[in-house]
């Protein structure tokens, strides 16, 4: 019941309005009350309002366990937290300045609304925008300004002293923006588990622009992880540095992309996460003699993209991750004259990491750079 008196079955409300477009986005959605133990706030409880990418709320009874459980959110994470309210509900004060989705009384008229929810976690995970008022304020304080994503595209060459004609770029920007490039590799764990849709993560995003689309911008084929899955014919798991080559589906007419590598970088350590592999520089190696190798001969794979492997969930030392990469590439270059590889491109996601490239590179009396 709102605050009117109005009945209003919130089973419904977790349904249609929760569930179903979460859902529809690759998440396993869970309700705090049947988390909670009555009588009691449960830690866990606590920990999936903290920890967890997507948090929906429904304000419409003005209950002050919710709005206790929505500051306890706002504080800790700066996004994705979705607000809802029945139609005709009055806005707290202090919350005034958020967006809140409102939906009507009728079940049947629901479609908006679910719509509504659905764009906001799309724009959420596209964006990666601050919802929470508290990190709005605070996030001049809060930011590490090396983390912050470098939007611009921009390219950083540099050239082999003996062989010119083979070439070490670092790349910035978005992908979608990215020049001509042969080969994209795609730094993944040991279970090749594609990362969902809209997370934020060069997986993810190869995913999607991968796929093909309706006229609304809706998925109808997962071509590259479907392709992927039919290469690992049922494996759950490969070994560390493994490269797996797949079609690049869409990818292949909005970009040019000829081939997807995806590298098993990183393994799952029960208690601890996923960490890189020990040598995740075999990557590079690897990946260069796979361009080389007569069955992709013609394809004639000239240059490559690289991520900074194993230092988003891996966890890795970019600082020392990126010198291992590029010394990679350069040894391989020396080492095959002969390669029909002429460029291979490093992406720095962030200043922290384009610093660390430009370092290592700058460190290398194999390469000098192409400006001034």
């Amino acid at each position: 019941m709102d605050a009117d008196g109005i009945l209003i079955n919130f089973d419904d409300v977790y349904q249609e309005l929760f569930v179903e477009p979460a859902e529809s986005l690759g998440f396993d959605v869970i309700r705090c009350d049947e988390i909670a133990r009555a009588g009691s706030i449960h830690k866990d409880m606590f920990m999936h309002i903290a920890m967890d990418d997507l948090v929906l709320v429904d304000i419409t009874t003005a209950n002050p366990n919710v709005f206790y459980e929505l500051g306890v959110r706002h504080a800790l994470k700066p996004s994705i937290t979705v607000l809802t309210k029945h139609r005709g509900t009055k806005v707290p004060f202090n919350i005034q300045g958020q967006r809140v989705i409102e939906y009507p009384s009728e079940t049947g008229r629901w479609a908006t609304s679910r719509a509504e929810v659905r764009n906001f976690i799309v724009n959420g995970l596209r964006e990666n925008e601050t919802d929470s008022p508290i990190f709005t304020v605070l996030q001049d304080a809060r930011k590490d300004w090396k983390r912050e994503r470098i939007d611009s595209l921009k390219e950083h060459p540099y050239r082999l002293r003996k062989h010119p004609q083979r070439r070490i770029h670092v790349i910035t920007g978005d992908i979608r923006e990215w020049p001509d490039i042969d080969v994209w590799v795609n730094s993944e764990n040991t279970n090749m588990q594609m990362a969902r849709f809209y997370d934020r993560s060069l997986s993810a995003m190869i995913r999607y622009e991968g796929a093909e689309k309706d006229d609304n911008g809706e998925v109808i084929d997962d071509t590259i992880a479907r392709e992927l899955a039919a290469v690992l014919g049922g494996r759950e798991s490969v070994t560390p540095g493994t490269v797996y080559v797949t079609n690049t589906g869409a990818l292949a007419a909005t970009r040019g992309v000829k081939k997807i590598f995806h590298a098993a970088t990183t393994q799952g350590v029960p208690g601890s996460g996923y960490q890189v592999m020990r040598d995740v520089e075999k990557c590079v190696t690897t990946s260069l003699r796979r361009m080389d190798h007569e069955r992709y001969r013609e394809d004639e794979l000239r240059s490559i993209v690289f991520p900074m492997m194993g230092t988003g969930e891996g966890g890795g030392d970019v600082s020392v991750v990126a010198g291992r990469l590029i010394r990679s590439a350069v040894s391989y270059f020396m080492s095959n004259p002969a390669s029909n590889v002429t460029t291979v491109f490093f992406s720095a996601w962030n200043r922290r990491d384009l610093d660390a490239c430009l370092a290592a590179l700058d460190g290398l009396d194999d390469v000098e750079p192409m400006f001034p």
